[in-house]
């Protein structure tokens, strides 16, 4: 059950819950504890190379700001570069993907709205066993979340 007031706090630039997400460290910096699940914020530093594959929510909006880095986001049928100061805005069935193409890691700042059950999503995610991830079963925690991967762009599969 989730608290009825926000909490008011500071949370240092250092601070927050670590994990590992498919090959992204994962900072949580509010909770859905914290914010009455009106929000989820978390920072994510990605190596190069590595993203997320093209997706879908029925739930949730994203907010993400570019703080360093080189991206590759995909929104529905675009393609965009984003550097840092850049923000990304992906409403609630926009598909959309990310990858790091610079040379060093990158990092961002998500803001997921609202932030009801994207903790939980997290969790499972992180319990994955480390190196790369079995499709179907990162497939299969989306779909619990209310989330569809998509084939990549260019490819007629439907789903995984």
């Amino acid at each position: 059950m989730l608290a009825k007031e926000k909490t008011a706090l500071v949370v240092g630039a250092g601070e927050g819950r670590k994990m590992q997400v498919m090959g992204n460290e994962v900072t949580v910096k509010l909770t859905r504890q914290e914010t009455a699940g009106e929000y989820y914020l978390f920072e994510v530093v990605t190596p190069p190379g590595v993203g997320v594959p093209p997706h879908v929510h029925q739930c949730e909006d994203e907010i993400i700001e570019v703080i360093e880095g080189k991206y590759e986001f995909m929104l529905g049928d675009h393609s965009y570069t984003v550097t840092p100061g850049d923000l990304v805005h992906f409403p609630r069935y926009v598909p959309h993907a990310f990858r790091n193409v610079g040379a060093k890691p990158g990092q961002t700042r998500w803001t997921v709205i609202p932030g009801t059950s994207f903790e939980e999503f997290f969790e499972e995610l992180a319990a994955l066993p480390e190196g790369p991830p079995d499709l179907e079963q990162v497939a299969a925690i989306f779909a619990r979340y209310g989330m569809e991967i998509l084939p990549p762009p260019g490819d007629d599969r439907a789903g995984i």
